[in-house]
């Protein structure tokens, strides 16, 4: 693991830890302003380090955002939900007050189904509901590394199937979603999938990773999905012990990154009866 980032006071800014294992808030500062690249690049140790990294109270326009994006990278316009008028690599994740479905309630990682894997997620909070609506990660890495030596083996030897139909496979859910939403080339059409190793190493780090996916994992390669069923539960029930996940609650002007190659997350669909919106970025 990369020596851990300061506690305290990084330069241009204060880290707040918000557990042991994952996600720290970047305190005092201002995302609308030019940073220096290197106030970036301690921005990017802080995140290899924590996984997701919080920030509050910011006030970016779209082309301020989107600046933001692309200090981490390429930015992906390849999207799978409606975005910001003129700018195609914004997504909008909109829940209206009177819709029942959601988008990412599950514990899951973005897009592994692909063959070159997207790097980091953004989301800025654009409209909040009064309560709910939390998002949950977990770090399977730190996980991983207090697995019995021998399992630790066996999932490095191991390869596993992600497809992105294996999220939707719920029917009904998939028509209720793409009622709601107006996606339905999201939720349908050819699929897509990948082979990846079960455990991978953090190409910044050198942290193994423990690269399973509960909402895209269809089964390990050569086995089948019903002998592949209880690893797979066993290792999920240990990934998302409470000591290995961290909580962060929304509020008008917050914003994270995190890395999808380290973390999964879960957005908590509790909020029934109020409009929330998030404007997405996803980085190659």
């Amino acid at each position: 693991m990369a020596s851990p980032v300061s506690d305290k006071i990084i330069d241009a800014f204060t880290l707040a830890p918000m557990a042991a294992n994952i996600g720290a808030q970047i305190l005092d500062i201002d995302l609308s302003r030019d940073h220096d690249d290197a106030v970036y690049q301690r921005i990017r140790d802080a995140l290899n380090r924590w996984g997701v990294l919080f920030f509050r109270d910011q006030r970016l326009s779209v082309e301020q955002y989107l600046a933001f994006g692309r200090r981490f990278g390429d930015v992906e316009s390849k999207a799978t939900l409606g975005h910001v008028p003129n700018f195609p690599q914004v997504g909008r994740l909109i829940k209206e007050a009177d819709h029942i479905s959601s988008t990412g309630d599950m514990w899951h990682t973005d897009h592994t189904y692909m063959t070159i894997p997207l790097k980091f997620t953004i989301l800025h909070a654009i409209e909040v509901p009064p309560y709910g609506g939390d998002t949950l990660f977990a770090h399977p890495g730190r996980a991983f590394a207090t697995l019995p030596r021998g399992l630790q083996e066996t999932l490095r030897s191991l390869r596993a199937l992600h497809s992105r139909s294996y999220l939707i496979k719920d029917g009904k859910y998939a028509a209720q979603y793409a009622k709601e939403h107006g996606v339905v080339g999201a939720m349908t059409g050819a699929d897509a999938q990948a082979i990846h190793p079960a455990v991978t190493v953090h190409p910044e780090t050198g942290e193994e990773i423990l690269f399973l996916n509960p909402g895209y994992v269809v089964k390990f390669d050569g086995w089948t999905a019903k002998h592949s069923a209880a690893l797979l539960a066993s290792i999920y029930d240990h990934c998302l012990q409470p000591e290995y996940q961290c909580r962060f609650r929304w509020r008008k002007g917050s914003i994270a990154i995190w890395d999808n190659r380290q973390v999964w997350h879960c957005a908590i669909n509790d909020y029934h009866g109020h409009r929330r919106e998030m404007h997405r970025m996803m980085i190659a």
